[in-house]
């Protein structure tokens, strides 16, 4: 089974984290000039029963129960400011509970709200990537998808702007390198499907230079040796077992890999 590539994106996201912070704006109600300047940008709950709904949201503890209250928003309140945001909220959801079929449905919800969902179409790449295997009969049309979601959520990303104002130009430098990451990352899952093994090594590296993930390094190290470059693979898999926080299973992969090389070098 394919393994997901980069930990996923903050699972409640940024914008959400005023839900429990606003009024919610009662209808009707005027507001004087100076109110209206001060007045926070971004989505705004319009009733109190449409801000209890979003704090349930906030307050679910497990992804089926998240995905539950953002469903009971999204039937009940069809006019939300927050659509973008709970359906977001729900493909990472789905993505926690490795729900397949749920992360694809979401997902086609998010991007048909907005084309250019980044995360949606980063999520539905890693996904759909995940859950493609060798010998399925419509493996190249599934691996076509990877490459076309993927590429539409960097392309997506390279003109994004920052999702709101509580976001700090180096958090959100960071959440466009990781989803980018993903994105290549997925690619060359794609390429080693196909046995390309010279083009997954291209978007692995290219993943790895962009956020230098021990996980995407070992798939890199992976890549290398099937293309058969086995001192690529040995330096790439002592990156690996030089990082001081990669998990012990990660660097377990990495030494067999190393392991792999040295004996395609004819060493022991």
């Amino acid at each position: 089974m394919k393994k997901q590539f980069l930990t996923a994106a903050a699972m409640l996201g940024f914008a959400v984290a005023a839900f429990g912070q606003q009024s919610p704006q009662q209808p009707g109600q005027a507001q004087s000039g100076e109110a209206q300047t001060a007045q926070p940008q971004g989505p705004r709950a319009k009733s109190q029963k449409e801000l209890d709904a979003l704090k349930k949201v906030q307050a679910a503890t497990d992804p089926e129960q998240r995905i539950a209250a953002i469903e009971n928003v999204l039937e009940n309140f069809a006019d939300t400011e927050y659509k973008q945001v709970l359906l977001d909220m729900a493909v990472q959801s789905a993505e926690q509970a490795n729900d397949y079929a749920k992360v694809m449905v979401y997902g086609a919800r998010a991007t048909q709200a907005n084309p250019n969902d980044y995360e949606a179409l980063t999520a539905m790449a890693a996904a759909t990537a995940q859950n493609t295997k060798e010998f399925d009969l419509d493996k190249e049309q599934k691996l076509a998808k990877v490459d076309r979601y993927a590429q539409q959520a960097i392309a997506a990303l390279k003109s994004a702007s920052k999702p709101n104002g509580q976001v700090t130009d180096e958090q959100w430098d960071q959440e466009k390198k990781q989803l980018t990451a993903e994105a290549y990352a997925s690619m060359g899952a794609a390429a080693v499907l196909r046995k390309k093994y010279d083009d997954a090594v291209t978007n692995f590296k290219t993943a790895a230079d962009t956020r230098p993930d021990p996980v995407i390094l070992v798939r890199l190290a992976d890549a290398y040796n099937n293309a058969k470059q086995p001192d690529n693979a040995i330096t790439t898999a002592d990156r690996v077992l030089a990082m001081n926080d990669a998990p012990a299973n990660i660097k377990q992969f990495a030494q067999q890999e190393k392991a792999k090389a040295q004996q395609a070098k004819g060493g022991k």
